[in-house]
């Protein structure tokens, strides 16, 4: 009778580590490039929806007259004010920056307003409508 072999060689574990670490390895920088473009996505998507919120609190303050009321009209006069009308506000590690809104600016930025985020200072456009004022 021959005896059977139980596990495996050195070689073959040594062989096994090095493929797992180059297959490691060749997957890496394109996991990297995924976590880039997801936090790009994320920004676009927060300005979107910060657009979207201008624009329906414009709608409801233009029915109550531009008095504030709750859940209709909520008084906006910076493009900070935007976590105010957002269903829930932006969340951590994204800020809009400070920027009166209104007419009469002579600047051409009437309504432009800047979503950035903190980590690496990435930064996404989003329409600012002044309202409730």
């Amino acid at each position: 009778m021959t005896p059977r072999s139980r596990g495996f060689t050195l070689i073959e574990q040594i062989a096994a580590i090095t493929l797992a670490g180059a297959a490691s390895a060749v997957a890496l920088p394109p996991l990297i490039e995924l976590q880039a473009q997801a936090e790009s996505t994320t920004l676009a998507s927060l300005a979107s929806a910060a657009t979207s919120a201008m624009v329906m609190n414009q709608g409801g303050c233009l029915v109550t007259g531009h008095r504030p009321a709750p859940g209709k009209c909520v008084s906006i006069g910076n493009c900070a004010d935007v976590g105010a009308v957002m269903l829930m506000d932006l969340p951590p590690g994204y800020r809009a920056v400070d920027q009166p809104l209104g007419l009469g600016r002579s600047n051409g930025d009437e309504g432009r307003c800047t979503l950035a985020q903190i980590s690496n200072g990435a930064e996404a456009a989003f329409v600012g409508l002044s309202a409730g004022r």
